[in-house]
């Protein structure tokens, strides 16, 4: 734990939260997610006025699969690079720990829940991340090593049937469609209404883009994370200089 500074910053102070480092990853997993479901959601749904637009677009079947392998690979040198960077950097095994699920996280996620119900005044306290953005990460890591798994198997599919019966393949190519169906309205749907959309935060919350957030929205969003780094006091303004006492 850092030794708080001992003057309060200023309401709209910009405080470091992730780096440029941790900002390309997410930029990389953006993209490659975003291809891949639009590629992948071109055939799972070809039948359809949105899947034959979808391949319009993508300038049909075989320019598709193209497209979709590569952004595959991509997605696998995205999550490779993440583990390294778990692995080798300090600073990426703290935010790991930071995000590892915590018997905490369910009384905190049991008092957010009576705040949205209007049950307590306040939101709870929360440390780096809350229960809701732990739950993003994961399910994002895990639902991205599954789609490794299983398109692999589909990517390889002559050889993985010389090893597997049929059916095999046929279970994967449908867990495949619809895990990524899944991951799609997980990180396009609900993590965008969380992070960009929800009250207090539309249009947009701009930490992407800078890596930073105000001392105020730390305050209130992240308590405890602000008072190892600032102390108890509220974010205040300070008096202008050679104004009145």
């Amino acid at each position: 734990m850092t030794e708080p500074l001992r003057t309060p910053p200023t309401p709209d102070q910009p405080v470091p939260r992730f780096t440029r480092g941790e900002l390309a990853q997410h930029w990389a997993l953006l993209v490659t997610l975003t291809v891949l479901a639009l590629t992948g959601l071109a055939l799972f749904a070809h039948g359809t006025w949105i899947g034959r637009l979808l391949l319009a677009l993508e300038g049909g079947l075989a320019s598709r699969g193209i497209l979709h392998r590569v952004f595959a690979v991509a997605l696998m040198l995205v999550v490779v690079w993440h583990l390294l960077y778990i692995l080798l950097t300090e600073r990426g095994h703290r935010q790991f720990l930071a995000m590892l699920p915590h018997r905490r996280d369910l009384t905190d996620l049991a008092e957010l829940l009576a705040y949205y119900r209007r049950r307590r005044p306040d939101p709870p306290a929360f440390g780096r991340f809350t229960p809701l953005q732990k739950l993003q990460y994961w399910g994002a890591g895990i639902g991205s090593v599954m789609m490794i798994g299983t398109g692999l198997v589909l990517w390889f599919h002559t050889k993985t049937m010389a090893l597997m019966p049929k059916w095999v393949i046929d279970v994967t190519t449908i867990v495949h469609g619809y895990e990524g169906l899944i991951l799609f309205m997980l990180l396009f749907g609900w993590h965008l209404y969380i992070v960009h959309l929800s009250p207090g935060n539309f249009p947009m919350q701009r930490t992407f883009l800078t890596g930073t957030i105000s001392a105020e929205r730390l305050f209130h969003e992240h308590r405890r994370e602000y008072e190892e780094l600032f102390g108890p006091d509220a974010p205040a303004e300070r008096p202008e200089a050679g104004g009145s006492p």
